[in-house]
């Protein structure tokens, strides 16, 4: 382990792992997974976005996506509705349930986050947030 634990990527993973098992776990009550919870906090900010846009903002591929909106519309958690300039596509909203949902989760994950992150002081946090944030905006787009 001395060796794997001198690369980064290896450590990321290690720590990534750890936050999605726990992730999973506190989200399998709602019958969701990080990515479709990750859809939902998208469409709450972006209300009427498209599948395309949320699929290419959250790197999802199509195939992926569609399955996700089925199971989140079948939950009742969104809604598909005709998009307005593009008949051919839908735009995603919401529900009550979605939002009620969406808001008992991220309780929950917040608190997830402090426990996977608690060796780190507040200070310590808030730095590896802001690095990662800069590394990620290198790649995002």
């Amino acid at each position: 382990m001395k060796q794997l634990s001198q690369f980064y990527g290896f450590l990321l993973g290690k720590v990534l792992q750890q936050m999605e098992d726990q992730f999973a776990d506190v989200l399998a009550p709602y019958s969701l997974n990080a990515r479709q919870f990750g859809v939902l906090v998208f469409i709450e900010e972006n209300p009427f976005s498209s599948q395309k846009l949320i699929s290419e903002q959250l790197q999802i591929d199509r195939t992926t996506m569609v399955s996700h909106v089925d199971h989140l519309e079948a939950s009742g958690f969104v809604e598909r509705t005709k998009n307005a300039s593009d008949r051919r596509a839908y735009s995603l909203i919401l529900t009550e349930k979605g939002s009620d949902v969406l808001s008992s989760c991220k309780q929950v994950l917040v608190q997830t986050e402090y426990e996977v992150l608690s060796p780190l002081t507040d200070n310590e946090k808030k730095l590896f947030k802001d690095l990662l944030l800069k590394v990620w905006k290198k790649y995002k787009n």
